[in-house]
């Protein structure tokens, strides 16, 4: 039983390597075959979309911040989610170190949103983060994304605090989480 459970967390990913030698992967999702791919400059366009499609016009992140953060390989990963058409419709972000995998950034085209997708590519850096033998998977909401705190209220995260005016464009509070790993 404790295997089913466990097993139903586990996001649907073919092939296992390290966060550093991490380029791409197959997601089998509702019966459809997605490819994850380690995110390159070439993909910034796309970045910027889905950020201006996420958050109503705007984009949080600019392209210089982007491009840096893609760029990173070492003790970084920046991942993409590819139809089988080959569109980028979502993305996830985080930086790691020994300890702790942090979550940086993860999006879905709103098109896309509310059919478990999101949930895979957390479920995906999860299971990066238990890989490289990290303890900690640590993240920040918007006080105002009830949605996506109850996705990571799901997966196990717990809030530790409130980080006040965190979010410099709209001074908003963030929550930050956390997911502690053990087996």
């Amino acid at each position: 039983m404790l295997n089913k459970f466990k097993s139903f967390f586990q996001p649907t990913v073919k092939e296992r390597v390290s966060i550093d030698q991490f380029n791409a992967a197959d997601l089998d999702h509702q019966g459809v075959t997605y490819q994850l791919r380690r995110l390159r400059s070439a993909d910034l366009d796309q970045l910027m979309a889905i950020q201006r499609d996420v958050y109503q016009g705007q984009a949080p992140w600019n392209r210089l911040v982007f491009l840096n953060e893609v760029n990173k390989r070492d003790r970084h990963l920046y991942v993409g989610l590819f139809t089988p058409a080959d569109e980028l419709i979502g993305f996830i972000g985080a930086w790691y170190n020994d300890l702790e995998l942090h979550v940086t950034n993860v999006a879905i085209r709103q098109r896309w949103q509310n059919n478990g997708l999101g949930k895979q590519l957390m479920l995906f850096m999860i299971n990066q983060a238990r890989q490289a033998n990290c303890s900690i998977v640590t993240l920040e909401a918007k006080v105002s994304n009830v949605q996506a705190q109850h996705l990571y209220h799901q997966l196990g995260f717990v809030d530790r605090k409130i980080k006040k005016n965190y979010y410099t464009a709209d001074h908003e509070d963030a929550v930050s989480m956390a997911l502690l790993l053990v087996d």
